[in-house]
């Protein structure tokens, strides 16, 4: 979820995004295709991208359809799983400070009506 956060929605963060968030688990092209927000078209325009560095792996047949999951063993991914975390981590504190901060702007103006009226 960081990556789109940060390096904006292109269809590869989008399948990486995806990957990432639901890593361990196998799908069909179709189904990343759809989960990731992109066009089945638009998904093979960069599928060859994403085997050659080996970010993608094929992890079993169903039927006639192949499925992929995220190559874990990959040293880029692993790179790219731990930034996905810190970034996630990141995100998840500005969130909780800014919410922080807007409490206490109300505790403030509760405090100002209850003195002034």
């Amino acid at each position: 979820m960081a990556l789109k956060h940060i390096f904006g929605e292109t269809p590869v963060v989008k399948i990486l995004d995806f990957l990432i968030d639901h890593k361990g688990y196998d799908h069909s092209k179709t189904e990343i295709a759809e989960n990731s927000g992109i066009e089945w078209t638009t998904l093979n325009r960069y599928w060859t991208l994403l085997e050659e560095w080996e970010f993608v792996k094929e992890s079993r047949k169903r039927g006639n359809e192949m499925r992929y999951k995220l190559n874990e063993k990959n040293a880029i991914v692993k790179k790219l799983l731990e930034f996905d975390h810190e970034a996630a981590v990141h995100i998840s504190e500005r969130i909780a400070e800014k919410e922080m901060a807007e409490e206490k702007v109300q505790r403030v103006e509760v405090k100002a009506i209850e003195i002034h009226g």
